[in-house]
């Protein structure tokens, strides 16, 4: 009989025990880990997460779907956690809530295992959501966040209850079968932005529930005429589709700095080098235009309305860094209904680049890549062209960004001391033998 691409993912999956994980992965899944952790945290004071605790709050205790529900919409909120330029989306959300709900749920979990868990939940992700976009998000608007978040969070719950390979396999396919995530909120607004990862890993979880007790999903789920692939992609990639490899892809996950969507980033790095190189402030600029694929000028709305249409606008966002030098959670929620930024906004202006475009075409992977030209009042003009956003590979983040990151959101709810703390405690997780203990902590400091 003919492997399915199925069998073919479970034989990757078993080349990725703890004991055979590079060093170098290791340290990325405990940097990804953390900084889910402190997204979270600092998540947990928001109004759409007070609500979210709310509709939960009696099963948060021992439901670890409830759990994961709760932590992986909560950590969305913010639009400030990580993701994968390949596979689209953000695969830490659902991962690390998945992974989190099932340590505090079983009676003993190890660090090791954990990390075990997480990287393969990051490959399962990366490998749906590599072989069905850009096409899924860009042609049928498909949020990836849950589509393939809830294989993934399937293989971090089923991998840390010790399920057999059947059982994982039956927990992927029939997560695979029943998740599903739309993308009309980046238009219209809404928290169905944040649900979506919560959902995923919530899916998941209870996929690996019923895989242990026999159930599961079709055995082509993801090449059948009538299966995963075909229906969320009009341009899969069907020769990783049929052939799954050992990618190691937490490797590639981005560290965002911006809370705002992934395709903004680029213009904000563009933007930030210019007025950083000539010392400009926001008044003496005329206008800003920003260049890019049709990606990027589908983001070039005006006068946002919620939280969700804010993370989405690039005349929002680079008002706000003209005005304030960063994009944080808080500041894109105060301005909404800022005269002052609105006004700013109407100076930035998108438009479609052929150039652009064309190099979008050749590598699917650059759809957020950016020429940023600023035109000053005095009449100077600088441009700055910027490919892929800081925190990707390509244009990585200083060594201690994402602790320095991680203390600044966490120290708000915490307080600094306790925000060290936690920090140590995760970058040492994988010598912890029950990390019950460390999350419990972590959901005391609340």
């Amino acid at each position: 009989m003919n492997q399915t691409c199925m069998d073919k993912l479970i034989y990757v999956l078993n080349q990725m025990k703890y004991d055979s994980i590079p060093l170098e992965i290791v340290l990325k899944t405990k940097e990804c880990l953390a900084d889910f952790i402190g997204i979270f945290i600092n998540g947990t004071r928001k109004e759409d997460a007070i609500k979210l605790h709310g509709a939960v709050a009696n099963k948060i205790s021992n439901d670890a779907e409830s759990i994961a529900l709760w932590m992986g919409s909560t950590a969305r909120m913010l639009d400030i956690d990580d993701g994968h330029r390949f596979a689209m989306a953000h695969p830490g959300v659902v991962v690390n809530s998945a992974a989190i709900a099932m340590a505090m749920t079983l009676p003993t979990v190890s660090g090791e295992k954990i990390i075990e868990a997480l990287v393969k939940g990051y490959e399962v992700y990366c490998y749906q959501g590599r072989v069905i976009n850009p096409s899924a998000y860009l042609k049928r608007g498909i949020d990836a966040t849950c589509v393939c978040g809830a294989g993934a969070a399937a293989t971090v719950a089923g991998t840390m209850m010790g399920l057999s390979d059947k059982q994982i396999a039956d927990a992927i396919s029939l997560a695979a079968s029943v998740a599903g995530g739309l993308n009309q909120s980046a238009i219209d607004g809404s928290a169905q932005k944040y649900l979506v990862a919560g959902f995923g890993a919530k899916i998941g979880i209870a996929a690996a529930n019923l895989a242990k007790h026999g159930m599961g999903g079709p055995s082509r789920v993801f090449e059948g005429k009538l299966g995963f692939c075909n229906a969320f992609s009009p341009e899969p990639d069907t020769e990783l589709l049929n052939n799954p490899k050992l990618m190691w892809d937490v490797k590639y996950a981005y560290i965002k700095m911006y809370s705002c969507v992934r395709r903004i980033h680029a213009t904000l790095d563009a933007v930030n080098l210019i007025i950083q190189k000539e010392n400009l402030s926001a008044d003496q600029i005329k206008n800003v235009n920003v260049y890019g694929s049709q990606f990027l000028y589908d983001a070039g709305g005006y006068n946002p309305k919620d939280m969700a249409q804010a993370q989405t606008s690039v005349p929002y966002a680079v008002a706000l860094l003209l005005k304030y030098k960063q994009v944080s959670d808080d500041l894109v929620h105060e301005n909404i209904n800022n005269q002052e930024i609105a006004r700013l906004s109407q100076k930035i202006t998108v438009f479609k680049d052929d150039e652009i475009i064309a190099l979008a075409e050749k590598d699917k992977s650059l759809w957020g890549a950016a020429r940023v030209e600023i035109i000053t009042n005095d009449g100077k003009n600088f441009t700055k062209t910027k490919i892929t956003p800081d925190g990707d590979p390509e244009t990585p983040l200083p060594a201690n960004a994402v602790h320095n990151k991680f203390v600044e959101l966490v120290k708000d709810v915490t307080g600094m001391e306790k925000a060290e703390e936690l920090w140590q405690q995760i970058e040492s997780i994988d010598r912890e033998n029950n990390t019950k203990i460390i999350f419990n902590r972590i959901m005391a400091s609340l």
